[in-house]
């Protein structure tokens, strides 16, 4: 029955792409399906129209992989996928253009796509159009939004697994709260002198192209400061022990870890041992197709990947049900492409998304605004030792969302 629901709302939104005259972006959230979605809309096209070539543009190998995987299941044939990096190389002339994960082709590069691809109708797809610079006005200059669906409507219908997520406070060690708080008073004293808040950081870009060595020295002072506090937060070390606690509460799960720093993520596949391994942008391809099956591979001991951004887009796993934020950033999309590695519908799952940060810090207003979307009554707040105790338990069934 979920199924029949979901592809009856996917036709919904392929009936608004064809009132826009065929034209369009699709926002839906990582696990309702925007890829078939899409192929629905090939198959309609091929049946209607008649079209003879499709190109599908993405953003990773991974998703290149997964396209490719899904369009031959589905025995389609007149398809091509390329990545950006390789598609913008080239000019392109076909019937229907696709544009997967559209929101990372605002970049003066990867634009290029709209110069380069000659087409009839397109679409495109993304789980969050918006993007913390704002270039998300460029895409908005090509196409337009025709269809949305928030992550509460996706789990208001069971088109995702049901989900908790707890926010866990970990404290700094004396150490770093030190450093922590000298980095802050540094930040608020040099913010203070460009005016606080939005108005200081939009003085300090204006500044630090200065020819005047005075206010660029400024700039760059409030640009050091802001950078320290940052990684204090990021690298809270604390976080390493946290994280090997709450993996050990689920030993029957498999899910990811996400971090800020390659460093951060190297130390915490250090602490987890045989049962985790990390995967990031500095690992040769090879070595990044050799974790991703070793990851899948049921037979392996590994049961969680130690990840840098690279997860955040186009890593289908639907067996990880717990995600793990052991550092991240401010903008609602990086939360919401996290939260849909872990969420995409399995029977039965219940998946949990633990945000780890550093009280009373910058680090919480940042987890605050990227939660933004999501309902207050999914959002848990506890400190490390109230997570544990609560899910300290032998019976992975009362390791639920309740």
């Amino acid at each position: 029955m979920e199924e029949l629901d979901r592809t009856k709302r996917q036709l919904v939104g392929l009936g608004k792409w064809k009132a826009n005259k065929f034209r369009g972006i699709a926002q839906y959230p990582t696990g309702f399906g925007k890829t078939y979605t899409a192929i629905l809309g090939i198959r309609g096209m091929i049946k209607k129209a008649n079209i003879k070539s499709v190109l599908v543009v993405v953003p990773t190998i991974e998703l290149k992989k997964q396209w490719e995987q899904e369009l031959k299941k589905n025995r389609i044939s007149i398809v091509s996928v390329l990545v950006i990096n390789t598609a913008i190389k080239s000019d392109h002339k076909v019937d229907f253009l696709i544009l997967d994960e559209i929101h990372r082709y605002a970049a003066d590069t990867f634009r290029r796509i709209f110069e380069k691809a000659s087409y009839k109708y397109i679409m495109g797809l993304t789980a969050t159009l918006e993007r913390e610079d704002g270039f998300h006005a460029i895409i908005l200059e090509y196409l337009q939004v025709f269809d949305e669906i928030s992550v509460n409507e996706a789990l208001e219908n069971g088109w995702i697994s049901p989900y908790k997520v707890y926010n866990v406070a970990v404290n700094f060690t004396p150490e770093e709260q030190l450093a922590y708080r000298k980095a802050d008073n540094s930040f608020k004293h040099f913010a203070a002198q460009l005016g606080r808040g939005a108005e200081a950081f939009r003085t300090a870009q204006e500044w630090i192209k200065s020819d005047n060595s005075q206010l660029q020295g400024m700039a760059g002072a409030y640009y050091n400061s802001m950078r320290s506090r940052k990684k204090i937060c990021l690298n809270n070390t604390n976080k390493i022990n946290a994280v090997k606690s709450i993996v050990d509460l689920f030993p029957e799960r498999n899910g990811l870890i996400f971090s800020a720093t390659t460093e951060f993520a190297d130390s915490l596949q250090g602490k987890l041992g045989d049962i985790a391994m990390t995967f990031h942008s500095k690992l040769k391809k090879k070595e990044q197709d050799y974790v991703i099956k070793r990851f899948k591979d049921k037979r392996t001991k590994i049961r969680f990947l130690s990840s840098v951004q690279a997860l955040n887009e186009g890593f289908n796993v639907p067996d990880c049900s717990v995600g793990i934020i052991a550092g991240s950033n401010s903008t609602k999309r990086t939360m919401i492409q996290q939260l849909g590695r872990v969420v995409r519908y399995q029977e039965g799952k219940h998946a949990i998304i633990i945000n780890l940060y550093s009280p009373e810090t910058q680090e919480e207003k940042w987890m605050e605004k990227r939660l933004g979307d999501i309902a207050p009554h999914l959002i848990t707040n506890l400190t490390l030792d109230e997570f544990i105790a609560k899910f300290n338990l032998k019976t992975e069934k009362l390791c639920e969302t309740k």
